[in-house]
């Protein structure tokens, strides 16, 4: 007489089941989180390319060899954050000037606007405290 084997799961089946499930808990637990950190640093690398190319285009000459330059172009509000990205934080002050910070790994950005227009920049490097400044003709 043989033996049935009707309604019993085969042991390689199971085994298979356990593999994939293995697989997807070690996609989901070391994988995913690697490869959003990875995607992470690459944004704030990319932010502070931004910060350094921005300032290098937008600050001219400086004056008389200080760290102080003059504005190439005054841009707007919102021509600024389509180049940058939204800011980091945002003040204003009691004349209605708005100030917004894009904080990156080694430097930091303030422009600040009258208007709507940009008329003073700062670009800090975060690690020396060092700034150096670009500001409109008119000032």
């Amino acid at each position: 007489m043989t033996l049935s084997d009707s309604g019993g799961i085969p042991k390689r089946m199971i085994l298979v089941q356990v593999v994939i499930i293995a697989g997807l808990i070690g996609f989901l637990k070391f994988y995913l989180p690697h490869r959003e950190k990875a995607q992470a640093a690459a944004r704030v690398a990319q932010r502070e390319n931004h910060i350094e190319q921005f300032f290098n285009a937008i600050a001219g000459n400086s004056k008389s060899g200080t760290q102080s330059h003059n504005l190439r172009s005054t841009p707007s509000t919102r021509k600024v954050e389509q180049r940058l990205g939204p800011p980091d934080t945002s003040t204003t002050d009691f004349r209605g000037g708005l100030h917004l910070t894009w904080i990156g790994t080694r430097h930091s950005l303030q422009c600040s606007f009258n208007k709507g227009q940009l008329y003073y920049l700062t670009l800090t490097n975060r690690s020396t405290g060092e700034s150096v400044s670009a500001s409109s003709a008119a000032d």
